[in-house]
C-alpha cells in the first residue's frame, strides 16, 4: 500500500487539525495523509492517534454507537431527548406503510454515511419508490423517518462541552426568468466561489442529487428572483451552505446535544437537530463521531469559532 505524507492530501477537516497541533507546539506527524490518519504526543507525552477528526481517546463503543442511527435513538430515549417517529424496513411494502401514516418522510440507510442515500421532503409514491431504491444502494436496512419542519442544525460538542451550531441550507439556485433550473444549477457551479477541492466550504451542486430531487421540473423555468430548492439533504458535499447559529439555538438543544456526546463518551461530537423556531420544538436526527470541524470556522459562510482550537487543548490534557 502506498502511503502519503503530504499535509495537502490530508481532508480539510485533518488538514485543520494538523495546523492546529503545529501552531500549539505538540509533536505531530503525518501517518497517512490519503488515509488523514496523524499521529500526536499529548502533554503526558503519550502517543495518540487520530483519524480524520476522531481521537483514540473517544470511546470505541461510542463510536460504533454512533455510527448506527437505530442504537443512537436507543441511547437518545434513554436521556429523553426528542425524536422524530421512525421505522426500520427491508421492503418497499414497509416503507409505504409508514408513508401513509405521515405524508411526507425522509429516507435513509441504517448506517451512517455523510448524506449518502438521504432523500427528504418525500410526499408522493413516485419519489417514495425512487427514494427506496436510491437508499438500498448504501445498505440492505433503511430507516424511513417522520419529515420534521424547520432549520437543519449541526451543533458541535468538544470534550463534553458545546462550543458551536451552524445552521446547514439546502443548495438552491435562483431564478432569472429566461434559463432552466438544470441551466441555473450549471452556472452557479461555475462560478469561482465554488469548488470541491476545500478551499471554500461551498462545494459544487451534486447533480444527481439535483435530478433526484427535483425530478421532472429539472427543465422548468424559474420565475426571475424565484428561489428553488434543488437539492433534500443540506449536506455541504452536496452543495448545501453553512450560516452561524452559535447564539441563537436554544439551551435546551445545547443541554441535549452535550448529553448525549458525554453519554456516548466522544472527544468530538457533531448533533444535528431539526429545529421548528415557530413552535421552539427540535429532533434529534442523528449524532456524527468524525465531524467536520472546519465549518465552525469557516470565515467565507461567516461561521467563527475556537473549536479547533479548543479541541486540541482537551485532545493534550
Amino acid at each position: 500500500m502506498h502511503h502519503t505524507y503530504n499535509r495537502e492530501n490530508l481532508m480539510v477537516s485533518t488538514r485543520v487539525m494538523y495546523d492546529e497541533f503545529i501552531r500549539q507546539g505538540v509533536p505531530t506527524r503525518i501517518i497517512d495523509a490519503s488515509s488523514s490518519m496523524l499521529e500526536y504526543t499529548d502533554n503526558k507525552g503519550a502517543t495518540h492517534l487520530l483519524f480524520s477528526t476522531s481521537s483514540d481517546k473517544s470511546s470505541a463503543a461510542g463510536l460504533v454507537i454512533a455510527n448506527n442511527k437505530s442504537r443512537t435513538a436507543v441511547i437518545a430515549r434513554e436521556l429523553n431527548i426528542p425524536l422524530p417517529d421512525t421505522t426500520i424496513c427491508q421492503t418497499f411494502a414497509e416503507a409505504r406503510a409508514f408513508y401513509n401514516r405521515y405524508g411526507t418522510v425522509v429516507l435513509k440507510p441504517l448506517a451512517n454515511s455523510g448524506g449518502r442515500g438521504v432523500s427528504t421532503n418525500i410526499n408522493t409514491y413516485p419519489l417514495l419508490q425512487r427514494a427506496f431504491k436510491f437508499a438500498k444502494q448504501y445498505g440492505t436496512e433503511i430507516i424511513v423517518q417522520q419529515h420534521m419542519p424547520g432549520d437543519d442544525i449541526r451543533l458541535l460538542v468538544v470534550g463534553g462541552k458545546f462550543v458551536s451550531a451552524v445552521r446547514r441550507r439546502p443548495a438552491h439556485v435562483i431564478g432569472d426568468g429566461d434559463l432552466t433550473t438544470k441551466a441555473l444549477v450549471v452556472l452557479e457551479n461555475v462560478s469561482l466561489h465554488r469548488n470541491d477541492d476545500s478551499s471554500s466550504s461551498l462545494m459544487h451542486i451534486d447533480m444527481p442529487a439535483v435530478r433526484r430531487f427535483v425530478g421532472d421540473s429539472l427543465y422548468d423555468v424559474p420565475a426571475k428572483d424565484e428561489e428553488v430548492r434543488v437539492v433534500g439533504p443540506a449536506n455541504v458535499s452536496l452543495g448545501g451552505s453553512l450560516h452561524e447559529a452559535t447564539d441563537s439555538v436554544t439551551v435546551a438543544m445545547i443541554a441535549d446535544a452535550e448529553k448525549i456526546s458525554q453519554k456516548l463518551q466522544l472527544g468530538i461530537c457533531g448533533v444535528d437537530m431539526m429545529w421548528d423556531r415557530t413552535k421552539d420544538t427540535y429532533a434529534l436526527i442523528e449524532a456524527n463521531a468524525t465531524p467536520g470541524i472546519d465549518i465552525h470556522n469557516d470565515p467565507f459562510s461567516g461561521t467563527k469559532s475556537d473549536a479547533v482550537t479548543q479541541y486540541v487543548r482537551w485532545l493534550t490534557t
